[in-house]
């Protein structure tokens, strides 16, 4: 589970950032690009909740988040694993955390006889336990806005950096960009042209592993709704009775 939690958090590593441009409405591509960064990088470290789409390839293969979450720690949401490696739904509520991953998810994270032990004790329902357990603990630092943030964004743009680009439409939302490049990485900041100057989307590469982010949603609650006591395991019972990983 944990490797699984790093390429989670792995979306977000390695925060240069690139870009285009979009249509006014709020004067911000009048600005210069590193104004226009910036204003983005705070419009993210700013929101106390939001929605998080991302998308991450490297050698091992492709990965796919979508998380609605907020600074509290609290969130819903799914990770794929692409190509037909599996699914997981995933909500995090204070302190606890949910798991369904699918039987695909199974068979490719652990030994056949585990998938079959995990589909035999679970029977549909959740996988149940607590942030700080040592198998949850990386994963759960995934549904943290504030984690996201720091992992995206940690520090303002130089203006000798970034570079202003084209126009652009995030999901029929105009936008302008901002480039920046360092050797073979680079990435790209879409920020909305009108109505508040919000960080849309980034896209870009490093280290070999290439990604994209969407950010939409901004301040909206996350759902609060859990799993029922009786549609959930606990990770202990699982633990307890063999369902290892190989």
């Amino acid at each position: 589970m944990s490797r699984l939690a790093r390429m989670v958090a792995g979306v977000g590593a390695g925060a240069l950032l690139v870009g285009m441009a979009a249509p006014g409405g709020n004067g911000i591509e009048d600005e210069p690009a590193h104004v226009i960064a910036e204003k983005g990088r705070q419009s993210l470290l700013q929101a106390r909740s939001l929605r998080w789409e991302g998308r991450t390839k490297d050698a091992t293969g492709t990965y796919v988040v979508d998380f609605r979450l907020d600074r509290e720690g609290n969130c819903t949401g799914t990770v794929e694993l692409a190509p037909d490696k599996g699914r997981m739904e995933i909500v995090k509520r204070g302190r606890d955390v949910w798991m369904k991953p699918d039987a695909t998810f199974w068979r490719k994270q652990v030994s056949e006889q585990a998938a079959k032990t995990m589909a035999q004790l679970l029977k549909g329902r959740w996988m149940h336990g607590r942030a700080d357990d040592p198998e949850l603990r990386e994963l759960s630092a995934s549904c943290d806005a504030s984690h996201l943030q720091r992992e995206y964004l940690p520090g303002p743009f130089a203006e000798k950096d970034v570079q202003k680009g084209g126009k652009a439409l995030v999901k029929d939302t105009p936008a302008i960009t901002v480039t920046g490049r360092s050797g073979a990485d680079w990435a790209t900041l879409y920020v909305a042209t009108e109505g508040p100057p919000r960080l849309l989307r980034i896209q870009g590469r490093t280290d070999g592993t290439q990604g994209e982010a969407d950010f939409s949603d901004y301040d909206k609650p996350v759902p609060s709704r859990t799993p029922a006591p009786a549609d959930s395991v606990d990770v202990s019972d699982l633990q307890g009775r063999g369902a290892g990983r190989s």
